[in-house]
Protein backbone atom coordinates (compact mmCIF):
# COMPACT_ATOMS: atom_id res chain seq x y z
CA UNK A 1 0.00 0.00 0.00
CA UNK A 2 1.48 2.95 -0.86
CA UNK A 3 1.46 6.59 1.00
CA UNK A 4 -0.67 9.31 0.13
CA UNK A 5 2.35 11.74 0.23
CA UNK A 6 0.07 14.64 -0.18
CA UNK A 7 -1.56 13.50 3.63
CA UNK A 8 0.08 16.37 4.90
CA UNK A 9 -2.08 18.74 3.07
CA UNK A 10 -5.49 16.46 3.81
CA UNK A 11 -7.39 18.42 6.09
CA UNK A 12 -7.53 21.73 3.53
CA UNK A 13 -10.31 20.70 1.52
CA UNK A 14 -12.84 23.07 3.63
CA UNK A 15 -12.95 25.92 6.57
CA UNK A 16 -14.99 23.19 8.37
CA UNK A 17 -12.77 20.30 7.95
CA UNK A 18 -9.74 21.77 8.81
CA UNK A 19 -11.77 23.33 11.73
CA UNK A 20 -12.49 20.01 13.13
CA UNK A 21 -9.32 18.31 12.20
CA UNK A 22 -7.26 20.80 14.57
CA UNK A 23 -10.41 20.49 17.16
CA UNK A 24 -9.59 17.22 17.13
CA UNK A 25 -5.98 17.23 17.43
CA UNK A 26 -5.55 20.19 19.72
CA UNK A 27 -8.35 19.30 21.73
CA UNK A 28 -6.83 15.90 21.75
CA UNK A 29 -3.65 16.71 23.37
CA UNK A 30 -4.90 19.12 25.62
CA UNK A 31 -7.40 16.69 27.17
CA UNK A 32 -4.14 14.26 27.78
CA UNK A 33 -2.20 17.04 29.41
CA UNK A 34 -5.98 17.86 32.07
CA UNK A 35 -5.98 14.41 32.56
CA UNK A 36 -2.35 13.19 33.44
CA UNK A 37 -1.28 16.74 34.79
CA UNK A 38 -4.34 18.67 36.31
CA UNK A 39 -6.71 15.77 37.92
CA UNK A 40 -4.27 13.14 38.50
CA UNK A 41 -2.06 15.22 40.40
CA UNK A 42 -5.08 16.41 41.98
CA UNK A 43 -5.77 12.86 43.07
CA UNK A 44 -1.85 12.27 44.01
CA UNK A 45 -1.92 15.33 46.22
CA UNK A 46 -5.54 14.62 47.73
CA UNK A 47 -4.26 10.96 48.82
CA UNK A 48 -6.88 9.27 46.57
CA UNK A 49 -4.43 6.87 44.55
CA UNK A 50 -1.51 4.90 45.31
CA UNK A 51 -0.41 3.92 41.74
CA UNK A 52 -0.39 7.44 39.68
CA UNK A 53 1.68 5.62 36.82
CA UNK A 54 -1.06 2.93 36.33
CA UNK A 55 -2.95 6.09 34.74
CA UNK A 56 -0.15 7.71 33.40
CA UNK A 57 0.37 4.41 31.39
CA UNK A 58 -3.10 4.22 29.91
CA UNK A 59 -3.39 7.63 28.80
CA UNK A 60 -0.24 7.28 27.03
CA UNK A 61 -1.57 4.12 25.79
CA UNK A 62 -4.48 5.44 24.48
CA UNK A 63 -2.76 8.68 23.28
CA UNK A 64 -0.23 6.19 20.83
CA UNK A 65 -3.32 4.61 19.44
CA UNK A 66 -5.78 7.14 18.96
CA UNK A 67 -3.38 9.48 17.17
CA UNK A 68 -1.16 6.28 15.60
CA UNK A 69 -4.13 5.02 14.39
CA UNK A 70 -5.66 8.43 12.85
CA UNK A 71 -1.82 9.02 11.27
CA UNK A 72 -1.93 5.69 10.09
CA UNK A 73 -5.68 6.18 8.15
CA UNK A 74 -4.72 9.60 6.48
CA UNK A 75 -1.12 8.21 5.32
CA UNK A 76 -2.20 5.59 3.24
CA UNK A 77 -3.59 5.05 -0.70
CA UNK A 78 -7.69 4.37 -0.03
CA UNK A 79 -7.74 5.21 -4.25
CA UNK A 80 -6.35 2.02 -5.82
CA UNK A 81 -5.41 4.33 -8.76
CA UNK A 82 -2.76 1.52 -9.90
CA UNK A 83 -5.67 -1.12 -10.27
CA UNK A 84 -8.75 1.12 -11.09
CA UNK A 85 -9.59 0.28 -15.11
CA UNK A 86 -9.64 2.92 -17.51
CA UNK A 87 -12.57 3.41 -20.09
CA UNK A 88 -13.47 0.27 -22.33
CA UNK A 89 -14.03 -3.18 -21.11
CA UNK A 90 -14.17 -3.52 -17.35
CA UNK A 91 -15.02 -7.04 -14.99
CA UNK A 92 -18.33 -7.84 -14.14
CA UNK A 93 -19.99 -5.64 -11.60
CA UNK A 94 -17.32 -2.60 -12.13
CA UNK A 95 -18.98 0.85 -12.43
CA UNK A 96 -18.39 3.98 -14.97
CA UNK A 97 -17.06 6.81 -12.46
CA UNK A 98 -17.86 10.08 -15.09
CA UNK A 99 -16.14 12.09 -12.33
CA UNK A 100 -13.02 10.15 -12.33
CA UNK A 101 -13.55 8.69 -16.10
CA UNK A 102 -12.48 5.37 -14.87
CA UNK A 103 -14.41 1.99 -14.51
CA UNK A 104 -14.46 1.47 -10.68
CA UNK A 105 -14.66 -1.84 -8.65
CA UNK A 106 -17.54 -3.18 -6.96
CA UNK A 107 -18.61 -1.71 -3.29
CA UNK A 108 -16.03 1.42 -4.53
CA UNK A 109 -17.74 4.87 -4.63
CA UNK A 110 -17.28 8.19 -5.82
CA UNK A 111 -16.61 11.11 -2.56
CA UNK A 112 -16.88 14.78 -4.02
CA UNK A 113 -14.75 15.75 -0.85
CA UNK A 114 -11.81 13.86 -1.71
CA UNK A 115 -12.78 13.65 -5.30
CA UNK A 116 -11.64 10.53 -5.94
CA UNK A 117 -13.20 6.81 -6.38
CA UNK A 118 -12.52 4.64 -2.74
CA UNK A 119 -12.06 1.32 -2.72
CA UNK A 120 -14.64 -0.33 -0.51
CA UNK A 121 -15.47 3.07 0.66
CA UNK A 122 -17.38 2.88 3.85
CA UNK A 123 -17.33 6.97 4.56
CA UNK A 124 -15.70 10.18 4.81
CA UNK A 125 -14.66 11.17 7.86
CA UNK A 126 -15.15 14.66 9.16
CA UNK A 127 -12.30 14.96 11.29
CA UNK A 128 -9.50 13.44 9.39
CA UNK A 129 -10.68 15.13 6.36
CA UNK A 130 -10.08 11.78 4.82
CA UNK A 131 -12.20 8.68 3.63
CA UNK A 132 -12.38 5.67 5.21
CA UNK A 133 -12.33 2.45 2.49
CA UNK A 134 -11.13 -1.14 1.79
CA UNK A 135 -7.38 0.00 2.85
CA UNK A 136 -7.55 2.15 6.13
CA UNK A 137 -10.63 0.55 7.69
CA UNK A 138 -9.00 -1.34 10.74
CA UNK A 139 -7.70 2.69 11.54
CA UNK A 140 -10.58 4.06 11.94
CA UNK A 141 -12.48 1.34 13.32
CA UNK A 142 -9.34 1.28 16.01
CA UNK A 143 -9.35 4.82 16.61
CA UNK A 144 -12.87 5.17 17.18
CA UNK A 145 -12.93 2.01 19.84
CA UNK A 146 -9.94 3.61 22.07
CA UNK A 147 -11.37 7.07 21.75
CA UNK A 148 -14.51 5.45 23.18
CA UNK A 149 -13.00 3.40 25.89
CA UNK A 150 -10.73 6.57 26.67
CA UNK A 151 -14.27 8.77 26.88
CA UNK A 152 -15.30 6.45 29.58
CA UNK A 153 -12.32 5.67 31.08
CA UNK A 154 -11.93 9.80 31.57
CA UNK A 155 -15.45 10.47 33.16
CA UNK A 156 -15.46 7.80 35.35
CA UNK A 157 -11.92 8.84 36.46
CA UNK A 158 -13.22 12.21 36.63
CA UNK A 159 -15.85 12.18 38.75
CA UNK A 160 -14.65 12.39 42.08
CA UNK A 161 -12.37 15.54 40.86
CA UNK A 162 -15.85 17.30 39.62
CA UNK A 163 -17.68 16.59 42.56
CA UNK A 164 -14.98 18.24 44.72
CA UNK A 165 -15.14 21.20 42.69
CA UNK A 166 -18.40 21.53 42.03
CA UNK A 167 -19.62 19.98 45.57
CA UNK A 168 -22.25 18.16 46.45
CA UNK A 169 -24.39 17.66 42.92
CA UNK A 170 -27.92 18.21 43.84
CA UNK A 171 -30.36 19.47 41.36
CA UNK A 172 -28.61 23.15 40.23
CA UNK A 173 -25.40 20.99 40.03
CA UNK A 174 -26.66 18.47 37.29
CA UNK A 175 -28.33 21.57 35.32
CA UNK A 176 -25.45 23.39 35.71
CA UNK A 177 -23.47 21.17 33.28
CA UNK A 178 -26.24 21.42 30.69
CA UNK A 179 -25.78 25.65 30.70
CA UNK A 180 -22.43 26.15 32.49
CA UNK A 181 -22.06 29.28 31.50
CA UNK A 182 -25.17 30.42 33.38
CA UNK A 183 -23.51 29.81 36.43
CA UNK A 184 -20.81 31.78 35.97
CA UNK A 185 -22.90 34.73 34.91
CA UNK A 186 -24.94 34.89 37.55
CA UNK A 187 -22.17 34.93 40.13
CA UNK A 188 -22.46 31.50 41.15
CA UNK A 189 -19.27 29.97 39.94
CA UNK A 190 -16.10 31.48 39.14
CA UNK A 191 -14.33 30.65 35.77
CA UNK A 192 -11.86 27.99 36.77
CA UNK A 193 -15.52 25.89 38.08
CA UNK A 194 -17.43 26.81 34.78
CA UNK A 195 -13.95 25.62 32.89
CA UNK A 196 -13.94 22.52 35.11
CA UNK A 197 -18.04 22.32 34.09
CA UNK A 198 -17.63 23.29 30.35
CA UNK A 199 -14.91 20.48 30.02
CA UNK A 200 -17.15 18.19 31.96
CA UNK A 201 -19.85 18.50 29.67
CA UNK A 202 -17.91 18.54 26.78
CA UNK A 203 -16.63 15.00 27.79
CA UNK A 204 -20.25 13.71 28.35
CA UNK A 205 -20.87 14.76 24.56
CA UNK A 206 -18.05 13.21 23.09
CA UNK A 207 -18.72 10.03 25.10
CA UNK A 208 -22.09 9.84 23.60
CA UNK A 209 -21.18 10.56 20.15
CA UNK A 210 -18.06 8.08 19.30
CA UNK A 211 -20.30 5.45 21.42
CA UNK A 212 -22.34 5.82 18.65
CA UNK A 213 -19.60 5.90 15.81
CA UNK A 214 -18.41 2.61 17.24
CA UNK A 215 -22.17 1.26 17.69
CA UNK A 216 -22.46 1.92 13.98
CA UNK A 217 -18.96 0.40 13.22
CA UNK A 218 -19.77 -2.61 15.25
CA UNK A 219 -23.29 -2.80 13.93
CA UNK A 220 -21.85 -3.16 10.08
CA UNK A 221 -19.34 -5.17 10.93
CA UNK A 222 -21.95 -7.52 12.25
CA UNK A 223 -23.47 -7.52 8.91
CA UNK A 224 -20.78 -6.92 6.61
CA UNK A 225 -21.64 -4.17 5.08
CA UNK A 226 -20.20 -0.27 4.50
CA UNK A 227 -22.40 2.76 5.28
CA UNK A 228 -24.09 2.42 1.56
CA UNK A 229 -24.90 -0.53 1.90
CA UNK A 230 -26.53 -0.63 5.34
CA UNK A 231 -28.57 2.92 4.23
CA UNK A 232 -29.52 0.90 0.94
CA UNK A 233 -29.88 -2.73 2.95
CA UNK A 234 -27.92 -4.82 0.67
CA UNK A 235 -27.03 -8.15 2.70
CA UNK A 236 -24.84 -9.55 -0.36
CA UNK A 237 -21.44 -9.44 1.68
CA UNK A 238 -22.71 -10.62 4.43
CA UNK A 239 -20.42 -13.80 4.82
CA UNK A 240 -19.64 -14.42 8.50
CA UNK A 241 -17.78 -12.14 11.35
CA UNK A 242 -14.76 -13.41 11.14
CA UNK A 243 -14.07 -13.69 7.30
CA UNK A 244 -15.63 -9.84 7.84
CA UNK A 245 -12.90 -9.07 10.02
CA UNK A 246 -10.57 -10.22 8.24
CA UNK A 247 -11.43 -8.22 5.24
CA UNK A 248 -11.19 -5.15 7.58
CA UNK A 249 -8.16 -6.30 10.08
CA UNK A 250 -6.29 -8.65 7.56
CA UNK A 251 -4.85 -11.70 8.76
CA UNK A 252 -3.79 -10.87 12.15
CA UNK A 253 -7.20 -8.79 12.49
CA UNK A 254 -6.80 -10.19 16.55
CA UNK A 255 -3.68 -7.47 17.24
CA UNK A 256 -4.80 -4.46 15.25
CA UNK A 257 -6.14 -2.90 18.54
CA UNK A 258 -3.02 -3.64 20.04
CA UNK A 259 -0.73 -1.07 17.82
CA UNK A 260 -1.50 0.70 14.59
CA UNK A 261 2.04 -0.29 13.37
CA UNK A 262 1.46 -3.91 14.18
CA UNK A 263 1.64 -5.61 10.37
CA UNK A 264 -1.34 -7.58 9.04
CA UNK A 265 -2.13 -8.03 5.30
CA UNK A 266 -5.54 -7.93 3.86
CA UNK A 267 -6.77 -10.75 2.00
CA UNK A 268 -7.32 -8.95 -1.18
CA UNK A 269 -6.76 -5.57 -3.30
CA UNK A 270 -10.24 -3.78 -2.71
CA UNK A 271 -11.12 -4.62 -5.89
CA UNK A 272 -13.39 -8.12 -5.34
CA UNK A 273 -15.23 -9.66 -2.57
CA UNK A 274 -16.51 -12.99 -1.75
CA UNK A 275 -20.73 -13.21 -1.81
CA UNK A 276 -22.53 -15.15 0.95
CA UNK A 277 -24.35 -16.84 -2.49
CA UNK A 278 -20.71 -18.05 -3.14
CA UNK A 279 -20.30 -18.21 0.26
CA UNK A 280 -18.16 -22.36 0.90
CA UNK A 281 -18.49 -24.25 4.10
Amino acid sequence: MALNVNFLKFHTKNASETFLFYVFIIGGLFLVWYEAFHILPYYVNKGTTNNPNFHLFFAVWFAVNIFGNMYKMVSIDITGRHIISPTGDAPKGWKYCPECVKNRPERSHHCPLCDVCVLKRDHHCFFAGYCVGYHNHRYYVAMVFYISVAAIYGNIFNFEFVRDVKGELGIWGILSFLLPHVGFLLGGDDFYVTGITMLTFIGFLLLILFLWLLGIQINQILKGQTKFEAKKGITTYSVGLKRVLREIGGKNWFLILLNPWIPSDLPGDGTSFEKNETKTL
